[in-house]
């Protein structure tokens, strides 16, 4: 009787075994597909390669315009200033790749989204292509509303992209720690 009960046993737990790695496979795959229909939501609006030059215009600040020079990146308004290089950096990498959660190709009149006149600008120049320019609208819940000049979609996009526009010149400028202060005297 104890052999019969011990075969029982072994048989359910064999069965509770397949079962167990049926249910990892399904959810696995569940998963997998999951990611893949994120990552197919994600829509590329920009993807240039090494950036020269670059300006934006953003609310209440002035319209700067950047260039690199050699390694660095100069305010053209202003030479004089050093910057902390990772604010435009954070410009650069932000524009020059940028995605979008949605593309709208139906479109109602610009007005409605912020764009006929967009309350940011952000124009690109790469090394070697064609300038591109990048409008931003309304706010639309967490996002905003997007378009690149010349195209007759409009994109939604997260609200970080225009918090890295949320500088001026005097934030972007690199600030003498201690230590430089004094070896410079």
């Amino acid at each position: 009787m104890k052999k019969k009960q011990m075969v029982i046993l072994v048989a359910v737990l064999a069965a509770l075994a397949v079962v167990y790695g049926a249910l990892s496979f399904v959810n696995k795959k569940a998963e997998e597909e999951e990611k893949a229909q994120e990552e197919s939501r994600v829509v590329q609006v920009t993807d240039l390669e090494e950036i020269v030059s670059f300006s934006y215009e953003a609310p209440e600040q002035e319209a700067l315009h950047f260039e690199k020079k050699k390694d660095d990146w100069v305010c053209v308004d202003d030479e004089k200033i050093e910057l902390e290089q990772t604010y435009p950096n954070e410009i650069v990498n932000a524009f020059s790749s940028l995605t979008a959660s949605r593309k709208m190709e139906e479109l109602d009149a610009l007005e409605d989204y912020g764009l006929a006149k967009p309350a940011y600008t952000v124009t690109l120049q790469p090394k070697d292509g064609k300038e591109v320019t990048v409008c931003i609208g309304d706010a639309v819940g967490e996002e905003y509303y997007l378009q690149v000049k010349g195209e007759d979609a409009v994109y939604t996009v997260t609200s970080s992209v225009t918090g890295v526009l949320g500088h001026s010149l005097e934030d972007m400028e690199k600030v003498e720690d201690e230590e430089d202060a004094e070896a410079d005297s």
